[in-house]
C-alpha cells in the first residue's frame, strides 16, 4: 500500500506542469517600475503578495488572456503584460496534476477555474491584478470591485506599496487582440444543455 502511495505521489509531481512556489521559489529580479507603452497598448501589471500558504503551494495557478496559458504565478512573483486595446479574457485556473482543464472543464463542476471575466482597458491606463486567495485587497479600487474572487483589480497606490517585494516571473511580453474569446469546451457545454432542452429536462 505504501508503495502505491509513493507512485502516485511521484506521478502526480511528475505531471507539475507548472511546480509551484514549494519546489521552486521565484527568483527573477526584483520589481522596478515598468517603462511605458505606447498609445496603442495598456500595461497590465499582475502580481500575487507572499503567505506562508502560497509559499507551500506544489502546482502554481495559470493565468491565461484569451484562452492561452501567459504564465503561472507563484508565491511572491508578479509580471507584466503590454496589451493591445482590445477586449480581453481574463482567467486563473488551478491545475491538476499537470493540467488546468478536465472533462468538467467550463461546466458548473469546474473545481479548476479560480477567476474568469472580460477587461476592456482604455489608452493609457495601467491596470494592477493582485491575486491572494487568503487575504483580499486592505483598500477598494477608486474604480470599483472588479476581477473575480482572489483576482482583483486595486490602485496604484496600494499595488506599489506591496509590488517592490515581489519577484519577476518572466520577461514583459504582448498579447495581441483575439476576435474568438469562447472556448471549446463551452461549446460542448452549450451542446449538453441543447440535447437537454430537446427532451423537456
Amino acid at each position: 500500500m505504501r508503495r502505491w502511495a509513493v507512485i502516485c505521489a511521484f506521478s502526480v509531481l511528475v505531471g507539475c506542469t507548472t511546480p509551484g512556489a514549494y519546489f521552486t521559489p521565484v527568483q527573477g529580479k526584483s520589481y522596478a517600475p515598468e517603462p511605458a507603452v505606447d498609445s496603442e497598448r495598456v500595461l497590465l501589471v499582475l502580481y500575487r503578495p507572499q503567505s506562508q500558504w502560497a509559499d507551500q503551494e506544489l502546482e502554481a495557478p495559470g493565468l491565461f488572456v484569451n484562452n492561452q496559458l501567459v504564465a503561472a504565478l507563484p508565491s511572491n512573483g508578479y509580471l507584466a503584460l503590454e496589451l493591445d486595446l482590445a477586449v480581453h479574457r481574463v482567467e486563473m485556473r488551478r491545475p491538476l496534476g499537470g493540467t488546468y482543464w478536465t472533462l468538467l472543464a467550463e461546466g458548473p463542476f469546474d473545481f479548476n477555474r479560480i477567476a474568469s471575466f472580460e477587461l476592456n482597458p482604455e489608452v493609457g491606463e495601467v491596470y494592477y491584478l493582485r491575486y491572494d486567495e487568503l487575504n483580499p485587497p486592505p483598500k477598494v479600487s477608486k474604480a470599483g470591485a472588479f476581477g473575480e474572487g482572489p483576482l482583483q483589480l486595486v490602485d496604484a497606490d496600494l499595488a506599489l506599496e506591496e509590488l517592490p517585494a515581489t519577484k519577476q516571473i518572466q520577461a514583459r511580453q504582448r498579447v495581441a487582440a483575439s476576435d474568438d474569446l469562447s472556448r471549446e469546451q463551452e461549446g460542448f457545454w452549450r451542446s449538453v444543455g441543447r440535447a437537454l432542452d430537446k427532451i423537456g429536462i
